[in-house]
C-alpha cells in the first residue's frame, strides 16, 4: 500500500463489505453494493494491486476452478487508538483486518492534552515494538475525547473533570511529536464507530449508540457511516439529564457507589462488582434503567434505527443488567404497533472507545466519505 493511497467513494463502499463479510466471492459483492458488476470487478482488481485486498482458496467441491474469495490484506497497514479517563489510560494497536493485536492499560493521572500525548507516544512506540510493527507503517493515531465540539471539531467542550481540555485547540495540542496524522473524536462517536467496524454494529447499517462515559452521550451511524452533524455533536442526549441532578451517567454511578461505602476510583474498579450482592450498584442500575428507557424511548422516535446498542465505559454485564431493565415488548409501545428498536448491549463492552478510537485512521482513509 503506497502512502498517497486515495480510495474514491465506490471504493469505500466494496471495500466496506469486505471487510465485513469476506472472505467473500466476487460473484457475492455485487448484490451488496449499488454498483455493476463490472464495477466491482475493477475496484476490487485495483485495491488488490493497491495491497489493501488478499486472495484465498477455498473449494466449494463439484469441478471447475476453486473459489477465490478476496479478503482484507490485515498488515498492509495499522492504527493506534487512545482512550482514557482520570485516573486511566487504554492505548491499543489494530490491523487493518480489524484485529486488536496489543494493548495496555495504565494508571495515570491525566491533566492536560500534553499528558496524554506523552503517555500515548510511549505505549503505541512499545506496542509496535513488542508486536514488530514499525513505527513508520502507522497510518495514524485516534484519540477519543471526553466532550462535544465547540468549533469546527476542534475546540472542546470538556467534560467538568478535565478543565485543562476546555476551548483547546486540541487536535494541535495532541499532535505535538506524534510520528503519524492525528485524529480526534468524542469519546461517544467513536464507541459507535467501533461497534460499527468490528462489534454487532457490523450487521446493523442504522443505530444509535448510546455511550456510558463520564457523562452521558451518544453516536449515531446512518447506513453504516458515522455521523456527526453540522458540529459533531450528534447524538447529544445528556441533555435530557440535567447536571447537578440523578443522572444515568458513568460518573454519577462512581459517586453513588462511594457514597454508598463502595471505594471506586475509576471504571476499571467495577468489574468485580455485582448488582446481587452490591446494593447500591443494584440501585443505580435500576434507576438508570427508568431514565435511559425514557430518553431512548424518545430518541427512537426520533431517528428509527433498526437498534439502540448500549455501550461505554461500563463493564458488559452492567450493560447488560441496563439491556434487560430496557428492552422489553412495552419499550417504544404506544399501542399503535408502530416497529420498534432492538436493543443491545455493546458486543465490545469497554474496548469500543479504545477500538474506535484505533478505527479513526482506518475510517477516515478507507471507510468514510472521501
Amino acid at each position: 500500500m503506497t502512502e498517497c493511497t486515495i480510495l474514491s467513494d465506490s471504493d469505500r463502499e466494496v471495500f466496506d463489505v469486505i471487510w465485513r463479510h469476506g472472505p467473500i466471492a466476487r460473484v457475492d459483492i455485487t448484490p451488496l453494493t449499488r454498483l455493476s458488476t463490472m464495477s466491482v470487478t475493477r475496484i476490487t482488481r485495483g485495491l488488490t494491486e493497491q495491497g489493501l485486498l488478499t486472495e484465498g482458496v477455498r473449494r466449494e467441491g463439484g469441478r471447475g476452478q476453486p473459489a477465490r474469495p478476496l479478503m482484507v490484506r490485515a498488515e498492509a497497514a495499522y492504527a493506534a487508538g487512545v482512550y482514557f479517563s482520570t485516573d486511566d489510560v487504554q492505548v491499543g494497536l489494530i490491523n487493518l483486518g480489524g484485529t486488536l493485536v496489543g494493548q495496555t492499560q495504565m494508571r495515570a493521572g491525566i491533566k492536560s492534552p500534553r499528558d496524554v500525548a506523552q503517555l500515548a507516544l510511549g505505549e503505541i512506540t512499545g506496542l509496535c515494538a513488542n508486536h514488530g510493527v514499525g513505527i513508520n507503517r502507522l497510518i495514524g493515531i485516534g484519540f477519543a475525547l471526553p466532550g462535544d465540539f465547540i468549533q469546527d471539531r476542534k475546540s472542546l467542550n470538556a467534560h467538568a473533570l478535565f478543565p485543562d481540555f476546555q476551548g483547546e485547540d486540541i487536535g494541535e495540542a495532541l499532535k505535538a511529536g506524534m510520528p503519524c496524522p492525528v485524529f480526534v473524536e468524542n469519546d461517544a462517536a467513536s464507541a459507535a464507530l467501533g461497534e460499527r467496524l468490528m462489534g454487532i454494529g457490523q450487521t446493523v447499517d442504522d443505530f444509535f449508540f448510546a455511550h456510558i462515559g463520564h457523562g452521558i452521550g451518544g453516536g449515531l451511524i446512518v447506513d453504516g457511516r458515522l455521523y456527526r452533524g453540522a458540529n459533531g455533536n450528534a447524538g447529544l442526549i445528556g441533555v435530557q439529564f440535567p447536571n447537578g441532578r440523578p443522572r444515568p451517567s458513568g460518573q454519577d454511578l462512581l459517586e453513588s457507589l462511594r457514597a454508598g461505602g463502595i471505594a471506586v476510583r475509576d471504571f476499571s474498579d467495577l468489574e468485580d462488582l455485582r448488582p446481587q450482592t452490591s446494593a447500591p450498584l443494584r440501585t443505580w442500575i435500576n434507576r438508570a434503567a427508568a431514565q435511559l428507557r425514557d430518553g431512548l424511548w424518545i430518541t427512537a422516535r426520533l431517528l428509527d434505527p433498526r437498534a439502540v446498542i448500549i455501550g461505554g465505559r461500563l463493564p458488559r454485564h452492567i450493560l447488560q443488567e441496563l439491556v434487560v431493565r430496557i428492552d422489553d415488548d412495552q419499550f417504544c409501545n404506544e399501542g399503535v404497533l408502530l416497529p420498534r428498536p432492538r436493543v443491545i448491549a455493546s458486543s465490545l463492552g469497554p474496548q469500543a472507545g479504545l477500538i474506535g478510537a484505533a478505527s479513526l485512521p482506518f475510517y477516515s482513509r478507507f471507510f468514510g466519505a472521501s
